[in-house]
């Protein structure tokens, strides 16, 4: 759900890391170590994560947050496959979210023309 439909404010600081808080979102923290450990393929970490998670907020949250992030990771392959560039409307509305939370430098990023 989004923090404006649940009247949150949400920021984006814990999406670049952990250590930044948990952007207003409950669990925050803890979702933005899960999003770590999946990428650092340190299976040590990720098991310590996911079971620090599903204690906190339940089985649900860490099914519905490894599900999220499959389809992001799923979604950003397709796109950059086939070379899919930001739309107009996409790319002036985010560029202030997509620098705060460091996406620019991305390699997919800098080889992809509007």
């Amino acid at each position: 759900m989004s923090g404006v439909s649940q009247n949150v404010d949400i920021s984006f600081e814990a999406i670049s890391s952990s250590t930044n808080g948990n952007g207003g979102v409950p669990h925050g923290e803890l979702l933005s170590k899960l999003s770590e450990a999946l990428w650092s393929k340190n299976l040590k970490e990720l098991n310590a994560v996911r079971e620090e998670l599903i204690n906190a907020a339940g089985e649900d949250v860490f099914v519905d947050a490894v599900g999220v992030s499959a389809m992001f990771h799923m979604m950003t392959r397709i796109a950059d496959g086939t070379g899919t560039p930001l739309d107009a409307g996409t790319d002036e509305p985010s560029a202030d979210i997509r620098e705060a939370i460091g996406v620019n430098h991305l390699v997919s990023r800098r080889q992809s023309a509007p």
